[in-house]
């Protein structure tokens, strides 16, 4: 797990293949509050998953306080840069206030979403 400087932490977990799946499919935890400031950190831990050849992501939110557009933008990019993978990302754990700024920035519906890191995990079928 590392810690950015503005009260921000991403811990990743998972990788390789599994047995279950035949591709590396990677969780990230994040908690604290992402914003301008410490976006760079998710993009850096994001880039790091792609690396891997990960083609599903899943991001659970459930620790996260607080998450503005810019955040928001980061998600995006990682859905898109999946697709052309043929792959998802899938968010997990939403609390009402991190849900409604995607509701209001209208990408509420952009992603699939889950109660928890592990029924996200579940949903996912190889391809």
């Amino acid at each position: 797990m590392s810690r950015s400087p503005m009260n921000f932490t991403v811990r990743v977990d998972g990788g390789s293949a599994d047995g279950l799946l035949p591709f590396p499919v990677r969780t990230l935890v994040l908690t604290g509050e992402l914003d301008h400031g410490s976006a760079p950190h998710l993009r850096k831990a994001l880039e790091a998953a792609y690396a891997d050849q990960c083609r599903h992501l899943i991001i659970d939110v459930t620790g996260l306080a607080f998450c503005d557009s810019t955040g928001i933008s980061v998600f995006l990019a990682a859905r898109q840069t999946l697709a052309q993978r043929d792959g998802s990302v899938a968010l997990a754990g939403l609390n009402a206030r991190v849900q409604r700024t995607f509701r209001l920035t209208g990408v509420a519906d952009a992603f699939a979403t889950y109660s928890t890191a592990d029924e996200a995990r579940a949903a996912i079928t190889p391809s």
